[in-house]
């Protein structure tokens, strides 16, 4: 919710064009389009474990404001509508192995594209936080159906939206590992 808009990007246009266009060739398997291996996302102390009274109870949203909060806070990122950039180890890692993925497939890097790819991500992570770390297919299509930074970038282009989708799982994995497991299987039930 916090970095949802392109707007603020003032030079985005040209570089969305050819982003979507990029996006478009890496739809599948969101797990590892860089392909390198990272291990399994560490188990979370917030999150809750699939299944019993834990899945089916009301989101406790004083605990997760608090949460987002945090996690912002730690995520070292402007919240004035600048360009976002790698701050943290994780997400320079994500972004090193993005853009070389990318890259390879053609596209031409910008900071509007890392910025695209961070904003993407931490939304992702913030909408897992607020869900309290339950997502299910339902959530992660309504989470994408809604964001303006994918209906700006996929211009009802189905493979571009699976491929900015992916890529946001993919960084889940760096940012929020807690959570991406979930996204991974929401993103396989959604897409296929």
């Amino acid at each position: 919710m916090i970095f949802r808009s392109l707007h603020r990007f003032p030079a985005a246009a040209l570089s969305v064009v050819v982003l979507a266009a990029a996006l478009a060739a890496c739809a599948p398997a969101p797990s590892d389009p860089g392909g390198s291996s990272t291990a399994p996302p560490a188990p979370s102390a917030t999150s809750a474990a699939p299944g019993g009274a834990e899945e089916n109870a009301a989101p406790d949203m004083e605990a997760a404001l608090i949460e987002r909060e945090e996690f912002f806070e730690a995520q070292q990122q402007p919240r004035d509508g600048s360009l976002l950039s790698a701050k943290t180890p994780e997400q320079q890692e994500f972004i090193a192995q993005q853009r070389a993925y990318l890259e390879s497939q053609g596209a031409t890097w910008a900071p509007e594209t890392e910025s695209l790819l961070l904003a993407t991500t931490l939304d992702a992570c913030e909408t897992a936080i607020l869900n309290n770390h339950r997502t299910d297919a339902s959530i992660f299509a309504t989470h994408v159906e809604s964001s303006p930074l994918f209906a700006q970038v996929a211009q009802g282009d189905a493979a571009a939206e699976q491929g900015l989708a992916s890529i946001m799982v993919f960084g889940m994995s760096f940012v929020c590992p807690a959570d991406a497991e979930q996204w991974d299987a929401a993103y396989t039930e959604v897409y296929g």
